[in-house]
């Protein structure tokens, strides 16, 4: 597999040069992609959507304190001609279920397996893939546990996430900065390594004295530096003459 280097397009309110980062929402009809999108791009909750519409919508959003463009495809359908096109599109994927529904998350599944087949024929390294259990505010009517949800994950090596696109703002977003951040670690993983250069510190022998005069100062001896006597001094006498008298 070859790198594909990150895409970067210039931003239309500020001017400035930004990565851009593609994401492709699947999942079964009515588990909630449109909502999801919506609830990214506008901080608003829509129930109502047509669901044999696919669109695309783009966000400029800061992530770890970096101004980056984030486009998200609605998708509409999940057979295997436009889900090769939809993974040749995308940077990653968010597979999509209802929480209510047993059938959306068997579609789920076998979503992952062809993604998972489909991946191998990509011409670069493969897309991130985060599953995500959509509508948990509807508890009383859950068909599918955490723990089936989790597993699925585990399974196919994929981030798992629960929300509610009729909840809060925050966790629908930070399923989408998630999702960002894994794309940029793959790609990092997978960025060529730079050439490492090793410079070689040469000696520079000296230059032979030019005159005569330098010629007989390099041949002669060259004078040592005095010896310097450190002085002892001796803090007490002792006399051992027993002979000796002072008068």
């Amino acid at each position: 597999m070859s790198y594909r280097p990150m895409r970067s397009r210039s931003s239309g309110a500020s001017g400035m040069i930004v990565p851009e980062y593609k994401i492709a929402l699947l999942g079964s009809l009515g588990v909630g992609k449109s909502a999801l999108t919506v609830k990214f791009i506008t901080r608003r909750f829509i129930n109502e959507y047509d669901p044999t519409l696919e669109d695309t919508y783009s966000k400029e959003d800061v992530i770890d304190n970096q101004t980056m463009l984030v486009r998200l495809m609605d998708t509409a359908h999940g057979d295997a001609e436009n889900l090769e096109r939809y993974i040749q599109w995308a940077d990653g994927l968010v597979v999509v279920y209802s929480i209510t529904s047993k059938h959306s998350f068997n579609y789920a599944k076998n979503l992952l397996q062809e993604v998972s087949e489909l991946q191998k024929t990509r011409d670069t390294h493969e897309a991130p893939v985060v599953l995500v259990g959509n509508k948990n505010e509807m508890e009383r009517y859950r068909q599918v546990s955490k723990l089936d949800g989790s597993s699925l994950a585990t399974q196919y090596a994929c981030s798992y996430h629960e929300v509610s696109a009729a909840g809060e703002f925050e966790d629908v977003e930070n399923v989408f900065h998630e999702t960002v951040r894994e794309i940029r670690r793959e790609a990092e993983r997978h960025m060529p390594l730079k050439p490492l250069f090793i410079s070689e510190e040469k000696t520079v022998p000296a230059s032979p004295p030019s005159s005569r005069k330098d010629r007989d100062r390099a041949k002669s001896p060259q004078p040592k530096a005095p010896r310097v006597l450190q002085k002892r001094t001796v803090s007490s006498f002792k006399f051992f003459n027993k002979g000796f008298k002072i008068f």
